[in-house]
């Protein structure tokens, strides 16, 4: 056997013992418990050698991390907005990092380009949008940053040239949306204080005539109104602001609408959450992540524009030693906050390829079925208290004299599962997010079976 055949022998070994895992939790077995970062940097050897490694060397050393890594994949993970693992989807991924190919032109990386702007094709059109364009980036957070550089150029389009004039630009968001909105407002040079937050209704939705009023007394104040930040799916709740209102207050005033989706943006294949998306193609921009509730690995998310020609305007810059093709609608570089990119697409793409688009519009229908499973699960337990009714695909719960962050980290103690906490209007509730179209129906139950077993068994203060 030469090299490359030992080498991807011990590839595989090691993807066997990731899948091997996945079929253990799938029989309810123990997760991991979770370690302090103080012992793993006792146990694991993780110090650079001078000397490198044999090839047994490496694998070893992989797969002790490998062994001491919270899994995402099994059925008993359900603290993020994302989990769960595809062979396709991986597989794309695997490639990718093969090929290695840069996203910035297509004289690198050829029918990537293609593949890529075939996605962006597709995702824009479920949104309603007709003449569109999109860039990949790293994740939704810098999603959002690029529609707010955007949004600023859109308004003020000396801006990128001269830079800041001493105006007092304002965002506005609901008090439930993603904390990414006043990072890139200090990134942006905007400002944090300049953040305005908009109070929600008991579902969790931004209220239309608030944020109306908010705009109206920031322009008779002096204050220059630059975008309105809409939530398709916010992170606790899972809630869904209502972007018919908003466009309408947004239009009348010519003022930026953009749609964080990172996390419900996928709903739009569920024909339930119609309603959720009417007056998507009014929204300026869209930021979707696909590592979210596509099954594909982190990162993969898609910042969409209604109107093209937008993120070149804000983004290009002359490099001709770089962007050597005539169109540069082939040139993915001359619209993204990148140079060197990686190839996020083609994972996504080769999952969709699998599943179809009539199979994402089943794999949502069926996370959403097990949110709605999970709250009945709830109120048919006496000793817990469903917070509210799941918006999308999280479940808020409380559990009787069971705070909710001891509650979270007895189970993951005890090895039953990895859940999150959060605080809804001043409580702390337990958020149960479940985003993994693999998870069975029994393990949704036998996880509040294991809730109420740790309640009965466990002291938890």
């Amino acid at each position: 056997m030469n090299n490359q055949d030992k080498q991807l022998a011990q590839v595989m070994d090691l993807f066997t013992t990731l899948l091997d895992e996945r079929r253990s939790q799938e029989r309810l077995e123990p997760i991991a418990p979770a370690v302090p970062p103080e012992v793993l940097l006792d146990e694991l050897s993780l110090e650079l050698p001078v000397q490198g490694l044999s090839l047994d060397g490496v694998a070893a050393r992989l797969r002790a991390v490998i062994e001491a890594t919270p899994s995402t994949a099994p059925g008993r993970f359900y603290n993020q907005l994302f989990g769960g693992r595809e062979t396709f989807a991986v597989l794309g991924d695997v490639l990718a990092s093969a090929l290695n190919n840069s996203m910035y032109t297509f004289k690198v990386a050829g029918p990537q380009v293609l593949l890529e702007n075939e996605l962006i094709e597709r995702m824009g059109k479920l949104m309603g949008y007709q003449d569109h364009e999109g860039t990949f980036t790293p994740g939704g957070s810098l999603s959002n940053l690029c529609a707010m550089v955007v949004a600023r150029d859109h308004a003020f389009p000396e801006f990128r040239e001269q830079g800041m004039n001493g105006s007092k630009l304002r965002v506005y968001m609901s008090t439930h949306a993603h904390y990414s909105v006043p990072k890139a407002a200090a990134i942006l040079g905007i400002g944090r204080a300049n953040i305005v937050r908009i109070p929600v209704d008991k579902r969790g939705r931004m209220l239309a005539p608030a944020l109306a009023r908010a705009i109206d007394e920031d322009v008779e104040a002096g204050y220059l109104p630059l975008m309105v930040n809409a939530t398709a799916g916010t992170t606790v709740l899972g809630a869904f602001d209502p972007i018919e209102q908003l466009a309408d207050i947004c239009e009348s005033r010519n003022l930026w609408l953009h749609l964080d989706g990172a996390f419900g943006a996928t709903l739009v294949f569920d024909e339930r959450f119609q309603a959720e998306f009417a007056g998507s193609e009014r929204v300026d921009s869209i930021t979707w992540d696909a590592h979210k509730l596509m099954g594909v690995p982190l990162s993969c998310s898609v910042l969409l524009l209604r109107e093209r020609g937008r993120l070149q305007a804000s983004f290009d810059e002359v490099a001709g030693y770089l962007f050597q093709t005539e169109d540069d609608h082939w040139n993915p570089g001359t619209r993204s906050i990148q140079c060197g990119r990686r190839n996020d697409a083609l994972k996504l793409w080769t999952n969709w390829l699998h599943h179809g688009t009539a199979g994402y519009r089943a794999r949502t229908e069926r996370m959403r079925d097990l949110a709605l499973l999970a709250a009945d699960c709830v109120r048919e337990a006496p000793e817990l208290t469903l917070v509210k009714e799941p918006e999308s695909l999280t479940v808020c719960f409380t559990a009787e004299g069971a705070p909710a962050e001891s509650l979270c980290e007895a189970l993951q103690d005890a090895g039953l599962a990895m859940v999150g906490h959060a605080t809804v209007e001043g409580e702390s509730v337990v958020r149960l997010a479940l985003v993994d179209p693999g998870t069975q129906k029994e393990q949704v139950r036998c996880f509040f079976e294991d809730v109420r077993d740790v309640m009965r068994s466990r002291a938890i203060a």
